[in-house]
């Protein structure tokens, strides 16, 4: 490669990863159903190089590196795929294509979508150049080590795409000071909380209903902090249960579908498990509001649901229920019209005294939810920043009318995480754990890295953060000096049907085509040194699954066709072209991310298969970065590991270029 100026595409598919228990109990199907002679054709294909009957069910599998177990050293792994590449040669394209219908029909029955799907053009793709195993879940993700592990997610997945190092997450660093006892001392929560109680002020706050564990949520939200603030309100502060407000959001899209009253594999019931817990300070009664997520925490800036969160904190009249066994049965009734948890429509619990809560004038609102883009909408309203919320809206294609914005409530607001630095600036929001930008961030140091050379980021306005805030590092702009070009395609609205997350099963594609359309245009003016691109549906879409299966496919082939498109153009234009994935979840048939591995795949300008640089086969995300920068030639320095770490965390090159 020497000292000529490469160039490259990275596209990140949003939820698609592989299982490996699911797709081995496929071929396990496939491979009884064949046929005897086809048996006996497959083994002798393996028998020719050495390997058994066992061993050629690999053959059946569409993507060779998926017949891998984890952590294969890669002697082995490059071995072990050749022989699968010379083996499929050996084998008719009548057979080939039995073996390939068959194993899609068979994981069309099981409701397997990345093989259902019949996207063999991106099995293709992924067959023929260099593709990685990539762990994107729990402590690879920057999270807690918890067993299960934490499922990955589009916001530390982006962030670890970017970062040239494990970047830790702020739910660690908070559980970190829970355990310590600092949580029980923080200035913005404890300043807030004392205010309050010295004018009489009632005390609001919010959190979303799920992230007990590693495997149902934790992605918004984590249960101890909800535990730990419990404790500060209720047994430091001493605030009586009448003197505080609860707002429980609904999950059903990083948690099942029905886990806010009921109960699976010993998760979810999280309705009764907050009874339970506001029930060991007899606070059972500050339970005020229920609401699903995709009214009170929406990101792409719809004002409908704005008003709607607004109007529910603010007393407007909605459904009402008394206590816990009429709000179960409200819920209930919701599941019961098709409804998930995240389209339960907003209820009041009334208060002891028959009244219906609301947030008064100079009161307390504390957000307890650490992911920022989707708490943007709420504290944008509730701080009153109705020209912060009109201009997100209208770079989204949203006209707001925002009148009803100019509601002079003063509002003592107090957020767990830094959500926008206007609200600070502007608003006088406080921040109990403020989130510093990643400095390992490879387009923070773009401008060093490579001068002034054009970068693009290109999506849809639903992930419009997740290729812009979140990929840049936590940073809301480009670095001084970057030559940055965004690119957003506003994502269907309401005039396409799709008032809300659990609508964009109607679009199952999104803007995939529209994506696609602007990379290329991107590649062909020649302009920018590096395009990276969001591809939103099999994330979107994979969060209506189950319910919305045969869209989960035809959301994978959308996002399948556009990585093909834009590897062939990126070819075409002597371009590196890499695709990898933020986390899984289309694949597990369940609305919720999952700790599956994600595949890394790195297509040459010249089609050969690029040069393995690690010894063992395992990719991390934040090895991403490091891998764009040695493809298109430039030098950085590698990040110092931390004291005592052994650098299992400092990303590395995937590929060997010199």
């Amino acid at each position: 490669m020497g000292n000529e100026k490469q160039s490259a595409v990275l596209a990140v598919t949003d939820g698609l990863g592989f299982n490996r228990d699911r797709s081995r109990k496929v071929v396990d199907i496939a491979w009884k159903r064949l046929s005897s002679s086809d048996h006996e054709l497959i083994t002798s294909a393996a028998e020719r190089i050495g390997h058994n009957s066992v061993w050629a069910k690999n053959m059946l599998y569409p993507v060779h590196v998926e017949t891998l177990e984890p952590k294969t050293p890669t002697r082995k792994a490059v071995t072990w795929i050749d022989d699968l590449k010379t083996c499929r040669s050996f084998l008719n394209a009548e057979l080939v294509e039995r073996i390939d219908s068959l194993v899609e029909e068979v994981a069309d029955e099981e409701r397997y979508v990345p093989w259902a799907a019949g996207a063999r053009n991106l099995s293709k793709l992924r067959n023929s150049n260099l593709s990685i195993p990539t762990s994107a879940a729990g402590i690879w993700a920057g999270f807690e080590d918890l067993e299960p592990a934490v499922q990955g997610n589009s916001e530390t997945g982006h962030q670890q795409i970017g970062n040239m190092e494990l970047a830790p997450q702020l739910p660690l660093e908070i559980t970190n000071s829970i355990e310590s006892g600092e949580f029980f001392n923080n200035p913005a929560f404890n300043s807030t909380l004392t205010a309050a109680k010295e004018r009489g002020a009632t005390v609001n706050f919010c959190f979303l209903l799920s992230g007990v564990g590693g495997g149902d949520g934790r992605v918004h939200s984590a249960w101890n902090h909800l535990e730990a603030f419990l404790e500060l309100v209720f047994g430091q502060h001493n605030f009586a249960p009448d003197q505080v407000q609860m707002q429980a959001i609904l999950d059903g899209r990083d948690s099942a579908i029905h886990s806010s009253i009921v109960e699976e594999q010993g998760s979810g019931d999280f309705i009764g498990q907050l009874q339970s817990l506001l029930g060991k300070y007899d606070a059972e009664t500050s339970l005020a509001w229920i609401v699903g997520r995709s009214t009170a925490m929406d990101r792409d800036y719809r004002e409908a649901a704005a008003i709607a969160d607004f109007d529910l904190l603010t007393g407007i009249p909605v459904a009402t229920v008394y206590g816990f066994d009429q709000l179960r049965e409200a819920i209930a009734e919701t599941h019961a019209r098709g409804k998930v948890d995240q389209d339960v429509p907003p209820i009041a619990v009334k208060r002891t005294d028959g009244s219906t809560p609301k947030i008064s004038q100079g009161d307390a609102f504390i957000d307890l939810n650490f992911r920022s883009d989707r708490q943007r909408s709420k504290i944008g309203s509730l701080a009153g920043a109705r020209a912060f919320l009109e201009s997100e809206g209208a770079a989204r294609g949203r006209e707001w009318d925002g009148e009803w914005i100019d509601h002079g409530l003063n509002l003592d607001l107090c957020t767990i995480a830094e959500y926008h630095p206007i609200f600070e600036s502007e608003y006088g929001v406080s921040v109990a754990f403020p989130t510093a930008p990643n400095e390992a961030n490879f387009l923070a140091q773009w401008p060093d890295l490579a001068s002034d050379d054009e970068y693009t980021l290109v999506a849809e306005s639903v992930k419009a953060s997740h290729m812009g805030y979140f990929f840049r590092g936590r940073r809301e702009d480009p670095v001084s000096g970057a030559n940055e070009t965004r690119l957003v395609t506003p994502s269907h609205g309401e005039e396409d049907g799709v008032k809300s997350d659990t609508d964009f099963y109607i679009h199952p594609g999104m803007r995939a085509e529209e994506v696609k359309a602007d990379v290329i245009k991107s590649i062909n003016t020649e302009s920018s040194r590096l395009i990276c691109c969001n591809i939103a549906a099999p994330d979107m879409i994979g969060h209506l699954l189950p319910a919305r299966y045969k869209e989960a496919k035809e959301a994978y082939r959308a996002a399948a066709d556009a990585l093909v498109a834009m590897a062939e153009a990126s070819q075409a234009a002597g371009r590196h072209f890499v695709v990898t994935s933020d986390h899984g979840n289309i694949e597990d048939d369940t609305s919720a991310h999952s700790v599956n591995d994600v595949l890394t795949t790195i297509v040459r300008p010249d089609g050969a298969i690029a040069a393995i640089g690690i010894p063992e086969f395992q990719a991390r995300l934040f090895d991403v970065a490091p891998t764009i920068l040695e493809l298109i030639g430039v030098s950085s320095t590698k990040p110092t590991p931390p004291s005592g770490d052994s650098g299992n965390f400092v990303g590395r090159p995937l590929v060997a270029t010199q």
